[in-house]
């Protein structure tokens, strides 16, 4: 394995580091949210909207991208999208006013619209043969990204935000200057001309229907984790700020194994498979986690966060497989639509915690995989063959 990840061209590296800063972050926002809640003085469903503004921007945005993305190459919309994240970010913690927050929240998702379909899309092409290899890096630099973003910002409002706040722009103004030379260097790339909307229209089935629903499933459970695990110990246990960063930090880093597992499965068994012996076990750890003390709820979920990166790697090469002449938007469909869709069900979460209380959000959880899990049948995976022709 290691042989493997040594053979990886240069360009994926700088994307791929690219998209971990890009994604430190969604990775903050979700430590803010307490954040937001004490000095806004919001409700469960005020802050989970927090969320959706940001991840509703990027879903939206993100196919519509992606599709223009496939008809004429745009790197520079990394090193933008990368700056605008971060620096959409900082402001939405520097106002004093909800409105402004919904909005810089928003900018901040368009930002990271904008990186995930140029970024995937060039992976793809850049990786050959080994795509699940490059998907698999590309999208464990994202769980890098989000890991230390939780930590990052923890550590700046433990110690009391202020002036330290604007340390956050720092690494987005090095990456997007990275990136920008990057871009502008990148090699071109040989290949047929993209499909456009007949093509799209023609790729679109009821398999494809049935993984985004999967996506949609696993992303509400993956989004509602990082929502509601700092809420459940920092508002409702009335515990330590840094424990609940810590237990969300376990979790964001396992995803980097469990990412790197689901490309090499995905390369050598297939995507479907992955997926199936992946999000059932979900269930049952979810249900668990509530009652569980002392070091369990970091097993249950670091063991949770492998699963579902897992099927976030396989979901995307097999999308990509399904509609390989809309490669840019198939990767804006699995990054940014459907996990939109998820987020949707956050807001819903919310809702559940202000009339019954956070801990019944953990037992809702538990009942979204096997609803994924039903949809993963009916997902038909093309074979290598097929998808290249």
């Amino acid at each position: 394995m290691l042989h493997r990840i040594r053979t990886v061209p240069r360009q994926i590296w700088l994307i791929a580091i690219g998209h971990g800063v890009t994604d430190l972050a969604p990775g903050a926002l979700y430590v803010a949210l307490p954040f937001f809640k004490a000095k806004l003085g919001l409700s469960y469903a005020e802050v989970s909207a927090i969320v959706l503004m940001q991840n509703i921007t990027a879903s939206l945005t993100q196919p519509v991208l992606g599709y223009y993305s496939d008809r004429k190459p745009r790197a520079w919309l990394m090193p933008a999208g990368c700056m605008l994240c971060g620096f959409g970010l900082l402001a939405s913690l520097l106002v004093e006013n909800y409105a402004l927050v919904l909005l810089f929240t928003a900018l901040s998702g368009l930002g990271n619209a904008a990186f995930h379909p140029e970024g995937a899309k060039l992976i793809n092409r850049l990786s050959a043969g080994s795509v699940g290899k490059g998907a698999s890096l590309f999208s464990v630099w994202g769980s890098i990204g989000v890991a230390v973003g939780t930590v990052f910002l923890a550590f700046l409002l433990e110690k009391g935000a202020g002036v330290l706040l604007f340390l956050l722009a720092i690494p987005f103004v090095l990456s997007g200057i990275a990136l920008m030379y990057a871009s502008s260097s990148m090699p071109k790339v040989s290949g047929s001309p993209k499909s456009g909307l007949r093509g799209l229209k023609a790729s679109m089935n009821w398999s494809i229907l049935s993984l985004l629903g999967m996506v949609a499933s696993r992303s509400t459970v993956s989004a509602g984790i990082s929502a509601f695990v700092p809420l459940y110990y920092v508002s409702y246990l009335n515990g330590s700020s840094l424990y609940a960063s810590s237990l969300l930090t376990v979790y964001m880093a396992a995803g980097a194994a469990g990412t790197i597992l689901g490309g090499f499965m995905s390369d050598k068994y297939g995507s479907k498979p992955v997926m199936i012996y992946s999000v059932l076990p979900l269930a049952f750890l979810l249900y668990a986690f509530r009652f569980s003390s002392g070091v369990w709820p970091f097993v249950i979920l670091a063991v949770s966060s492998i699963l579902l990166s897992a099927t976030f790697t396989s979901s995307l090469v097999l999308i990509q497989k399904m509609m390989p002449g809309n490669v840019g938007m198939a990767s804006g469909l699995n990054l940014g639509f459907s996990v939109g869709l998820g987020t949707l069900g956050v807001l819903l979460l919310g809702k559940v915690a202000d009339v019954y209380s956070i801990p019944v959000i953990f037992d809702v959880l538990s009942f979204l995989p096997v609803i994924a899990f039903l949809l993963t049948l009916f997902i038909q995976e093309p074979n290598a063959k097929k998808a290249l022709a």
